[in-house]
């Protein structure tokens, strides 16, 4: 807007230094209360500066916590960190860094504004609006997820790669990361139903997986460890009703050993309190799960018994992100031996809590 184009114009003068913008910047957001206000101006200086991915943001943050005595230190004697503070932005830089500034004053999540994010150990994952920011607490499932298949590799008798199911998967995050951890070991297929999530998903995993490539049939190179795909879970099926578009004329190789899922959760009711940077600019879709959050989590456990079927004796499990409301419906609906546990061939197993305290993640096994 004019207003917050016009504040940010008088207080970010030319030739600011690198110090001073960061500074004042700094209040600026604190002032207007824009979530993280530190984490936004390194990240958008940096970005601005065109400082490295790897390096940009800890160098910022020293200069930020630097003392005020040492701009006074002579040209001479500087290390590079206060070099860079001392220095002036360029007017390029400057329009720069205040363009974005604008757009993250407009509660534009700062993973969109830069194209990138770290998460796990991907550093720079791509990442494009509308699908999710890529949040800490999936690192969590990520985790999960991998401690069990290093226990299964521990014993792993098979002829072939493990192969891995990841339903709903956006920038391609969770599957990508297991990928990376053991690449030879495993293959992962991920489902998304907006095309430019598949896209980009593919995208990122050549960025990120293509130096394993020989690890799986080179031919198919990165498609051997990751492919993503158009296809919803309640389509993802080799029953004659499918109707999916990208999958309809073929048949769908199932015999997964382990399914992944952080899926739309969120219940109608709980949409209104997410923040404005959450629910102007990210998917809805990829947000709401329905009246009580479970719409396409019931999708996944009706459709666990024909991903996971094989001969093998083997327990096949499915882990989900899910509502911190969902762990007590799942227990109830999926209790063990029950009724409909047994109809839908799945049983509840356990719930994890986040690194906040809330029952997050869920285990099932597929009976």
């Amino acid at each position: 807007s004019p207003v917050i184009n016009e504040l940010l114009l008088q207080q970010i003068p030319p030739k600011i230094t690198v110090q001073h913008a960061l500074q004042k910047s700094l209040k600026i957001l604190e002032e207007k209360s824009i979530p993280e206000p530190e984490e936004s101006v390194l990240h958008l200086l940096s970005h601005a500066l065109n400082l490295s991915w790897e390096n940009g943001y800890r160098q910022l943050r020293e200069i930020l916590s630097l003392s005020v005595r040492s701009s006074t230190i002579s040209e001479n004697a500087m290390s590079p960190i206060q070099q860079l503070s001392n220095q002036c932005l360029s007017k390029d830089e400057r329009d720069a860094y205040i363009s974005l500034l604008e757009r993250r004053m407009q509660h534009e999540p700062l993973q969109y504004i830069i194209g990138k994010w770290d998460f796990h150990f991907l550093t720079g994952l791509k990442i494009k609006k509308p699908m999710l920011c890529p949040r800490p607490e999936t690192e969590e499932l990520v985790e999960l997820v991998l401690a069990e298949v290093g226990n299964l590799l521990r014993d792993w008798k098979e002829k072939r790669k493990m192969r891995i199911l990841d339903v709903g998967c956006g920038t391609g995050a969770i599957g990508i990361a297991i990928a990376n951890k053991y690449p030879a070991a495993v293959q992962v297929v991920a489902l998304d139903v907006l095309p430019e999530a598949v896209d980009l998903s593919n995208e990122n995993a050549e960025q990120f997986l293509s130096r394993y490539s020989a690890h799986g049939d080179s031919k198919l190179g990165v498609k051997s460890i990751y492919e993503a795909m158009l296809c919803s879970a309640t389509h993802f099926t080799n029953n004659t009703t499918n109707t999916s578009r990208d999958l309809s004329k073929k048949k769908c190789k199932m015999n997964f050993d382990i399914v992944v899922s952080n899926p739309p959760y969120i219940p109608l009711k709980d949409m209104i309190d997410l923040s404005s940077d959450v629910v102007e600019y990210e998917s809805y879709e990829a947000l709401c799960g329905g009246v009580d959050g479970l719409n396409v989590i019931r999708d996944i456990v009706h459709r666990l018994p024909e991903w996971t079927f094989s001969s093998s004796s083997r327990a096949k499990h499915c882990w989900m992100e899910v509502d911190e409301s969902h762990p007590r419906h799942l227990a109830r609906w999926l209790s063990p031996g029950s009724v409909e546990a047994r109809r839908c061939g799945v049983e509840y197993v356990e719930s994890y809590t986040d690194f906040c305290g809330r029952d997050r993640f869920v285990k099932l096994r597929v009976s």
